[in-house]
């Protein structure tokens, strides 16, 4: 290929702007759409790549199978990182317990992702701070490091900001070192670090030696450590922990069988992908190979559709340059001079469409962004756009290839009498092919993302078994102490706009908090149940009616903490032949009796069954809920006074009490419009390529047309003649992409246990819309063809 060449293609694009258009804009989105999907790809692949030796770093995780509803979760024993110390088999070891404490700098309040940390940290991290000394903060209880970001939030500059003060639980720290920012795909991220002795923690937790409770441990191996050996030496730790011991004596130990904590180790090139971790109640944070991988064969398609479109569109352009080609062999162009400019044209189509799907990609990214829920950094390096080029070089070279073949086999005798030769029945029925393939991938994804939104839509509209119109939620601190708590209730309650206040451990809905407790029945059996710590007022203010016996009651049940409230499933699992018949027992040796039935209400979401509950009176509150007339923004107006009294020094969070069952299914959401935008782009592409298809159809079947005409047939004959090549496609693309759809939604509603009534009706409506697109495609070919004059026809 020669200068010359990409000269004339270039006036070729410029004489035909209508068909230059469609192509590289067609191109284009399908460039823009690969290029963001890789990239997404490659940013899953590359977290916590900046760590020094990250294959030798590993993270503890841990689960408590004492809970009635275990998974796994970053926060493991904290004495294990001495005993890793101990092995002999680790370089390196540090806790990283988060503070959940704001920082306010001058008048205002800052939530920051705040952790303390061991010296050890910034070595295992690799943490190089760009002023000030992280070693001397880590060591020092009066000192605090900050990233970058975090000084521009707290002192509306990085720069300067060293020997600056904040306050954390009312104690001034002085900002000693500057951090650089964390990479936005790191699975530890932090926005300011302390030392174990810093002013920030609890005076009780102030220690070298912690006591086990539960934090970040991160351990860097010796190379050629055993991890596994390691491993087990751990779980030998916490199985001889006081607290392992204090449960397994205890009543729920008898009934618990295997480990009742498990610990295990994973490296941190691995801890993105972790599958407990994925499937955990932080499983927002993690993501799943299999999924990130299925995004890359979705970039490749759409990227192979697009160009199937450009090369069937390239074809029947060689179609209509046979006289051309034929021409041009006769003067003496050679096989190699023609192929270079059929390839030379494709380059250069590629490259256009490659620089501005790189413009679209650029414009929509920040959209992306939100659509995958992650903070996207270093999409555009520069090296990532050469590579992206020398991709758009290769496919366009690839994409010529095919019409530049149609070319060369042009004959020139046949071509300047206007006999069509140029294309086998074997490539005739490869473009076929790939436009089946085009509406396979169209009606499949189009299945799905009905699917998938409809279950998403039931999900979080389910009935919650109460009326949340009127309750907004209070988060409360959870170190604050009971009476003050209380008291903050109680002042709550004397507002104008009060309908009512309770209080419980944790909102209606959000599946965080849970709590565990062991029961011994009277007849001598140690039972497991979650249960509910509320306020006497709780299903009052709930409007929660009973459905057998009775509920809380402020005014006969504050002084009798003993009474017991029981789901039906709890009563189900204490054996009673009905729910009713539990009413006024007292199954447990400790406690008083049972006074009502709770009807079930969506503590989890509808993944999970409704597990045996037991309500009880305690001060164990998280979350106050507020019955008002008001709306959200006004009640927040009239609690802040009072939150600021009681409260001064954390950042209160007011929502509706119907919030936290939309944020549930946040991420089945945001899967929803993913798919809906990829069976867009697909079905665009679906459109475009039996478009062309029709074209190319009505060309290669002009003189048929034409003598069927002469000999009486009717419109409708032409017709059904165009439309059996279409629909034999579109049946062809269903026939493969309906099974696969129907595989996918049900793998996807596997995981409910409550399922919206779909039916098949979402396969029919993808269906329906991909033969409604394959007729709006062909209906300008097919009138096209319908008005086809005789003896025009017959004279070309």
């Amino acid at each position: 290929m020669t200068l010359r060449d990409f000269r004339i293609g270039w006036r070729l694009l410029l004489r035909e702007p209508g068909f230059s258009l469609v192509t590289v804009l067609g191109l284009a989105l399908a460039f823009a759409a690969c290029f963001l999907l890789l990239g997404y790809v490659r940013y899953c692949f590359s977290y916590d790549s900046h760590v020094p030796d990250a294959a030798r770093v590993v993270q503890l995780k841990q689960r408590i199978n004492w809970f009635p509803r275990p998974d796994w979760n970053t926060r493991a024993m904290l004495p294990l990182r001495q005993v890793a110390l101990d092995s002999g088999m680790v370089e390196q070891a540090s806790i990283a317990v988060p503070l959940d404490t704001p920082i306010r700098a001058g008048e205002h309040l800052h939530e920051v992702a705040l952790l303390a940390v061991d010296p050890a940290f910034a070595g295992i991290f690799g943490i190089v701070p760009v002023a000030g000394d992280v070693a001397a903060v880590l060591s020092r209880p009066d000192a605090l490091a900050v990233t970058q970001e975090t000084a521009r939030r707290l002192f509306g500059t990085a720069a300067g900001v060293l020997d600056r003060t904040v306050q954390v639980n009312g104690e001034t720290l002085r900002v000693a070192a500057v951090l650089p920012d964390p990479p936005a795909n790191a699975t530890t991220r932090w926005e300011a670090l302390a030392g174990p002795l810093s002013r920030a923690r609890p005076a009780a937790e102030r220690t070298l030696v912690p006591d086990w409770k539960r934090g970040g441990v991160f351990l860097k191996l010796k190379a050629g450590a055993d991890a596994r050996q390691l491993e087990a030496l751990l779980q030998a730790a916490v199985d001889a922990s006081p607290m392992e011991q204090r449960m397994r004596s205890g009543p729920m130990g008898k009934t618990m069988q295997g480990p009742g904590t498990e610990v295990k180790i994973v490296a941190l090139p691995d801890a993105y992908f972790d599958p407990d971790m994925a499937a955990s109640r932080s499983g927002d944070s993690y993501g799943k190979r299999s999924t990130v991988l299925a995004l890359a064969g979705i970039a490749l398609l759409v990227l192979l559709l697009a160009v199937t479109n450009y090369v069937n569109l390239a074809t029947v352009r060689a179609q209509q340059r046979q006289r051309e080609s034929g021409l041009r062999k006769l003067l003496g162009a050679s096989a190699p001079r023609m192929a270079a400019q059929f390839l030379a044209e494709s380059v250069l189509v590629s490259m256009l469409a490659a620089v501005l799907g790189m413009m679209l990609a650029w414009m929509l990214l920040p959209t992306f962004a939100g659509l995958v829920d992650r903070t996207l950094q270093g999409f555009f390096a520069p090296a990532r756009i050469a590579l992206a080029l020398l991709a758009a070089l290769l496919t366009g070279v690839l994409a010529g290839g095919w019409p530049a073949l149609v070319a060369l086999r042009v004959r020139p005798a046949a071509a300047l009498a206007g006999r069509d030769n140029s294309e086998t029945v074997g490539g005739l029925w490869l473009r076929r092919g790939l436009t089946a393939l085009q509406f396979a991938t169209a009606i499949a994804l189009g299945g799905m993302a009905i699917a998938v939104a409809w279950q998403t839509r039931f999900a979080s509209q389910a009935d919650p078994g109460f009326n949340p119109g009127q309750l907004v939620t209070v988060d409360l601190p959870q170190d604050a102490k009971p009476e003050a708590i209380l008291a903050f209730a109680e002042a709550v309650r004397r507002l104008p706009l009060a309908g009512g206040v309770a209080l419980s451990a944790e909102a209606v809905g959000r599946d965080g908090r849970k709590i565990v407790q062991g029961f011994r029945t009277r007849d001598g059996r140690d039972l497991r149940f979650e249960i509910k710590p509320v306020s006497p007022e709780f299903f009052e203010v709930y409007g929660i009616r009973p459905q057998f016996g009775r509920l809380y009651r402020a005014d006969t049940d504050r002084a009798n903490g003993n009474a017991l409230v029981l789901n039906a499933a709890a009563a189900t699992a204490l054996d009673f032949p009905a729910p009713q018949a539990a009413v006024g027992q007292a199954p447990f040796a400790e406690r008083g009796a049972i006074v009502g039935i709770a009807p079930d209400i969506r503590h989890n979401d509808l993944r999970q069954r409704t597990e045996p509950i037991v309500y009880i009176l305690a001060p164990e509150y998280g979350v106050l809920t507020l019955r008002t007339a008001a709306g959200v923004d006004e009640a927040e107006r009239a609690l802040a006074p009072i939150w600021q009294r009681y409260f001064p020094d954390r950042i209160m969070a007011v929502q509706p009490a119907a919030a936290p069952f939309s944020q549930t299914y946040q991420e089945d959401a945001r899967l929803a419009r993913m798919l809906g935008t990829a069976s867009a782009l697909a079905v665009g592409l679906a459109a475009f390529g039996i478009y062309v298809l029709a074209a190319y159809s009505v060309q290669r079947n002009r003189r048929q047309i034409v003598l069927r005409k002469l000999y009486g047939a009717g419109k409708g004959a032409i017709a059904r003649l165009l439309g059996r090549e279409f629909a034999a496609l579109l049946a062809a693309g269903a026939l493969l992409g309906l099974p696969l759809a129907w595989l996918a939604i049900e793998r996807y509603l596997a995981g409910f246990v409550e399922r919206a009534p779909l039916g098949q009706w979402p396969l029919v409506a993808a269906t329906l819309l991909a033969a409604l697109v394959a007729l709006l495609a062909t209906a300008r070919h097919t009138l096209a063809a319908l008005r086809l004059a005789p003896v025009g026809a017959l004279r070309d």
